[in-house]
């Protein structure tokens, strides 16, 4: 039963001169279940969390061009000059191949205020907001993913994708022990390697329950690892014989990103870049399906070793999380074309500022010696299940050619 707190305008308890105090004036001795008003009193004011909302919110708009912002002075204009400046590597960008984005720009340069600078005490409530952001952003992505944009490029090529897709999460969740690699940061190596998009990186930290530096370094792992795999592959693709065609599969399914894939492409030949271009759409088609793996492979483990201190990937994760099942439900929706393109497009860029923002909190959040803390056994995992998903990506394509399978 809810108790009245009363007091007298003095300030002491008086028979008769007694007076409701409101429940946000109460003592805060009283338990916090008689204070709270709704579900939302768990979150702070307006007013502590303005400042950290603020830095978020100026690094992102100096960092990317968002939507309904016409600032010119941004790190992704700058990087764009640059670019230009350097000239194509392999018909791409050099910062494109490094992954500049409205993710890495804003991370970035909250990476170096941050670290440079500091951050004041008076931020760090705002910043908190980045484990209201990441959910928010995770569901807004369901839409951008169409699973028949992937199946154009025809059955065969989507069903191999699949398959090096789980391949390549399964060696690297199992290689986790192997490399004395901590279970949160292999699953983050594990997403973003499978699905060969970084990004993906960012999408399974809240429901891995992994810690920045972990997300931050596996990240650099995965970009570091597709640039070097990028002017590996083209020599390995000369002595397969493979043609352009069976080439430009073969990056677009063995790369860390689409540029960097693009650049292997065009370093082959003209063609083989053409066509990784083109085979691109069946990596980002099932892209979902990579992270969705990894976390439903990292819960039920979790499930089974409830009491291993080891198993530490999504500890504190009962169920599965809300976000999560309206993200399936967005992109199910995607998948049978409700979403008109317009939308589509109006959605992903309410992603760009959600993503912009938390990657701002969480630059500004991380000290270097976080990142480094977690070591060079992220890279050693990279490398070693990059390399045998090439392997076998090669291999299964040559086979394809010599004997004529999908008409590569």
């Amino acid at each position: 039963m809810e108790q009245l707190i009363t007091t007298d305008h003095a300030g002491s308890a008086a028979a008769g001169t007694q007076k409701d105090t409101p429940m946000s004036n109460m003592p805060a001795a009283v338990p916090y279940e008689m204070r709270r008003k709704s579900i939302w009193s768990c979150l702070y004011s307006l007013q502590e969390v303005l400042p950290g909302l603020l830095a978020m919110f100026f690094i992102a708009i100096f960092s990317n061009n968002l939507a309904g912002v016409p600032n010119p002075f941004t790190l992704e204009n700058l990087f764009a000059y640059l670019d230009n400046v350097i000239g194509p590597v392999n018909g791409q960008g050099f910062f494109q191949i490094m992954n500049a984005n409205f993710v890495w720009n804003a991370l970035l340069a909250g990476l170096i205020i941050g670290n440079v600078f500091g951050v004041p005490e008076s931020w760090k409530r705002g910043l908190s907001y980045i484990h209201k952001l990441m959910p928010l952003g995770i569901i807004m992505l369901g839409p951008h993913f169409v699973l028949s944009h992937g199946l154009k490029a025809g059955f065969g090529p989507m069903l191999i994708a699949v398959v090096m897709l789980l391949v390549t999460a399964g060696l690297a969740l199992k290689g986790a022990k192997l490399f004395k690699v901590d279970d949160r940061q292999a699953s983050i190596v594990a997403g973003g390697l499978a699905t060969g998009d970084p990004h993906v990186c960012a999408i399974l930290m809240p429901m891995i329950k992994a810690k920045g530096g972990q997300v931050v370094n596996a990240t650099a792992c995965v970009i570091l690892f597709g640039l070097l795999a990028s002017f590996l592959l083209p020599l390995l693709g000369k002595l397969t014989g493979l043609s352009d065609q069976a080439f430009g599969l073969a990056s677009a399914l063995s790369i860390g990103n689409g540029a960097q894939a693009a650049s292997s492409g065009f370093a082959y030949g003209y063609e083989a870049g053409r066509y990784a271009r083109y085979y691109d759409a069946v990596r980002h088609a099932i892209m979902p399906a990579g992270f969705l793996y990894v976390f439903l492979v990292m819960f039920w483990r979790k499930l089974k070793y409830k009491n291993d201190p080891t198993v530490m990937a999504t500890r504190g994760v009962d169920t599965i999380p809300p976000y999560v099942i309206v993200f399936v439900l967005g992109w199910g929706l995607a998948c049978l074309h409700l979403f008109k393109e317009p939308a589509h497009h109006a959605i992903f860029d309410m992603v760009k500022w959600d993503f912009s923002l938390a990657a701002a909190a969480l630059g500004l959040s991380l000290p270097l010696k976080e990142i480094l803390s977690w070591g060079w056994r992220g890279f050693a995992l990279t490398s070693a299940v990059g390399l045998v998903r090439i392997a076998l990506v090669l291999g299964t394509l040559f086979a394809c050619v010599k004997f004529g399978w999908l008409g590569l």
